[in-house]
């Protein structure tokens, strides 16, 4: 099988993309040519540093270094059965990898932990959000299992950190925001992956890695 002419390999020498690499390369394309045509390397900001710690909070019931406030919305997070589990979805030429926050033993239930301001959590019940549904496409393919719900557990976050202030979860509670991976949806995601992924190999062609 000839393998798509990608700029990500692992050890195997096997071609890969993420959903990251997707939405980088639709949303930013200097930004994709930068880190994974050029290899400049990703240093996050004071966003994805929050949203990291928050998430390893969650992975080991490990609250400390948050506020008591905050103590309070963590402890209504669900945390499901297993945290990080990695993904494999294979495509013709390629797969996709990612990593599912938790999800259930039996894989009935998969989610993703978010954080962000108050009009962040629309996007994740539009159709351009497809980072569950792929997850759930390769639970399906690698344990014939399919989840029967997929939701994004969105934790408002307070802070403007280009102003310098500190950045914190709102005082509420978390909301879950079911995500669709109906077998339509599922195909539809399926599909736009392989035609993004042939998209940047042809935008990739003009390059030498």
């Amino acid at each position: 099988m000839k393998q798509l002419r990608l700029p990500r390999k692992d050890k195997d020498g096997n071609v890969y993309i993420s959903y990251s690499q997707m939405n980088k390369f639709l949303t930013d394309i200097d930004g994709f040519v930068e880190t994974y045509i050029e290899g400049k390397p990703w240093e996050g900001n004071a966003y994805t540093d929050f949203g990291t710690k928050v998430g390893e909070a969650l992975e080991h019931n490990d609250f400390k270094g948050f506020a008591e406030r905050e103590k309070r919305i963590l402890t209504q997070v669900p945390r499901l059965d297993i945290f990080e589990r990695e993904i494999k979805l294979k495509f013709e030429g390629f797969y996709v990898k990612g990593f599912i926050d938790t999800a259930a033993y039996d894989f009935r239930t998969i989610a993703d932990y978010k954080t962000g301001g108050k009009k962040k959590e629309f996007q994740y019940q539009e159709d351009k959000y497809s980072q569950l549904a792929l997850y759930a496409l390769g639970i399906k393919q690698e344990t014939g299992i399919m989840p029967e719900q997929a939701k994004v557990i969105f934790m408002r976050r307070d802070g403007n950190a280009f102003r310098g202030e500190k950045l914190s979860l709102a005082a509420e509670k978390p909301l879950l925001l079911d995500v669709d991976i109906s077998t339509q949806r599922l195909i539809n995601v399926y599909d736009e992956t392989e035609a993004v992924a042939h998209e940047m190999e042809r935008f990739c062609q003009q390059f030498k890695f």
